[in-house]
C-alpha cells in the first residue's frame, strides 16, 4: 500500500525538517567569526531568517497544489498537456526551493567539523541551487510552448531587437564578477573550464528559459477567451519574470558579498530580507494566479 502526500503535506514536512535543521544544527564558528557576531545571536538571525522563506515554500507548494487540481480534470483537452506540464514544473520549483536547503544545512555541518569535505560541500551546495530551478524552469517553458501551439501564435521567441541587448549585457556582467570572485578567492572551488561550464552558463540558460516561459504564458494570455482567465495567466506569468529578476539580483550581491571579508550580521540580514521579498512576491502572484485558475474551474 502506498501512501500519496499531497504538495501540502509535503510542504509541512519538509518545513518541519528545515527548520528543526537550521536552529538544531550548531553554526559554523566560521560563519559567526566573519559576521563579528556570537553563537546565540547567529541562531537567531537564523530563525528571523526563515520567515520569509517559508513564506516562499508555502507559495510554491501551494501554486504547485492548485496547479494540479486545475490541470487534472483538463487531461485529453486540447489544452491539458500544456498545463500537465506546467504543473511539473511548478512542482520541481517548489520541491527546489526547501529540498536543497535540507541537504545543504547537512553538508555545510559536516564541513564546519571536517574541513577537508568543505570542497565537496559548496560545490554540492551550488549545484543544487541552480539545477533543479533551471529544469523546473524548462519544464514549465515547454508547457507553455504547448499551450501556444493551440493557438494561432505558434511557438515564440523573445523580440532579439529589444531583449538581447539587455539580456547580453547581464550576461557580461555576470560573467565578469564570477570569473573575478573565482581569481580573487575561487568560494566556488572549481576550475576555471568548469565554473564556465557547469556554473556560469548554467545559470544564464536558466534566467533566460524562465523568461522566456514567462513571456509564452504572457503571449497565450492575451488570445485565450475569458477576461479572468487571460488575467490569471498573465499574473501567473509575471510572477515567473519576479521571481527570476530576484534570484538574479540574489546571485549578483552573493558574488559581491563573497569578496568582502567585513559583512555585519544585520547588514546580511537586510539584504538577504530585501531580496527574499521580491522572490516571495513572484511566488505569491503566481499562488495567486493558481487559486483563479482553480476558482474559473469551478464556475
Amino acid at each position: 500500500m502506498t501512501i500519496k502526500l499531497s504538495p501540502m503535506k509535503w510542504f509541512v514536512i519538509l518545513s518541519v525538517i528545515a527548520i528543526g535543521l537550521a536552529l538544531g544544527l550548531s553554526p559554523n564558528p566560521q560563519d559567526v567569526q566573519q559576521l563579528h557576531t556570537t553563537a546565540t545571536a547567529y541562531r537567531l538571525a537564523i530563525a528571523v531568517l526563515l520567515i520569509p522563506y517559508v513564506l516562499i515554500w508555502y507559495a510554491g507548494f501551494y501554486a504547485y497544489a492548485k496547479l494540479l487540481e486545475y490541470s487534472k480534470p483538463l487531461k485529453g483537452t486540447q489544452d491539458g498537456d500544456g498545463f500537465r506540464l506546467i504543473s511539473l514544473g511548478m512542482g520541481i520549483l517548489a520541491f527546489s526551493l526547501v529540498v536543497p536547503i535540507i541537504i545543504s544545512l547537512i553538508l555545510n555541518n559536516i564541513a564546519a567539523h571536517n574541513h577537508s569535505f568543505q570542497a565537496a560541500s559548496t560545490i554540492t551546495d551550488n549545484y543544487l541551487e541552480l539545477y533543479p530551478g533551471l529544469i523546473g524552469f524548462l519544464v514549465i517553458l515547454n508547457g507553455a510552448r504547448l499551450l501556444l501551439r493551440t493557438t494561432k501564435l505558434g511557438p515564440a521567441l523573445f523580440d532579439v531587437r529589444w531583449n538581447a541587448p539587455w539580456f547580453l549585457l547581464l550576461s557580461v556582467v555576470f560573467s565578469h564578477l564570477v570569473i573575478d570572485n573565482f581569481y580573487h578567492s575561487n568560494p566556488y572551488h572549481l576550475t576555471l573550464w568548469l565554473l564556465v561550464v557547469t556554473f556560469i552558463v548554467p545559470f544564464l540558460y536558466g534566467w533566460a528559459v524562465g523568461l522566456l516561459g514567462a513571456y509564452n504564458l504572457r503571449l497565450y494570455a492575451k488570445v485565450v477567451k475569458g477576461a479572468l482567465y487571460r488575467l490569471a495567466i498573465r499574473q501567473f506569468a509575471t510572477g515567473i519574470a519576479i521571481a527570476i529578476i530576484g534570484s538574479i539580483a540574489i546571485q549578483f550581491v552573493n558574488i559581491t558579498l563573497a569578496q568582502r571579508k567585513n559583512n555585519s550580521l544585520l547588514s546580511v540580514l537586510l539584504i538577504d530580507y530585501g531580496l527574499l521579498i521580491i522572490v516571495a512576491v513572484g511566488l505569491v502572484m503566481m499562488a495567486l494566479s493558481t487559486k483563479k485558475l482553480k476558482k474559473i474551474e469551478e464556475v
